[in-house]
């Protein structure tokens, strides 16, 4: 089994987010990882090794780090360290995944506002 299989991916293409693209403070490099983080960070995070990371892009493992911390400096990630080897990235900000559950609530509050609006103009005549 091919290692990127290895991983979930909400893969849909390559976009880059305009703040990043024009970051002038991220090499292409980082932002590449970036788009390959978010298209990674799924319902339990992005769990790739640096491993993983280094082989996709063809760097060393030393760059993914200072890359990760790069992205991690500007905001653009957060990472999480558990039992000090278990490493959860995700995007940050308006980057960040929305978990199926928050979509849930969204669409059932934007369906209870609709029934409202509907009860409410009906009562009006």
């Amino acid at each position: 089994m091919e290692e990127k299989a290895r991983y979930d991916r909400d893969f849909k293409g390559v976009w880059i987010p305009r703040e990043i693209w024009l970051s002038e403070h991220l090499s292409l490099v980082e932002k590449a990882l970036f788009v390959e983080i978010q298209s990674l960070d799924n319902e339990r995070g992005c769990y790739a090794s640096n491993a993983h990371f280094a082989k996709f892009f063809g760097v060393s493992i030393r760059q993914i780090i200072r890359y990760i911390a790069s992205l991690k400096q500007h905001g653009f990630v957060i990472v999480q360290v558990r039992n000090k080897n278990e490493r959860t990235i995700r995007t940050a900000g308006k980057y960040r995944r929305v978990s199926d559950a928050e979509i849930r609530s969204l669409r059932q509050q934007g369906s209870d506002l609709v029934r409202k609006m509907t009860a409410f103009k009906s009562s009006r005549g």
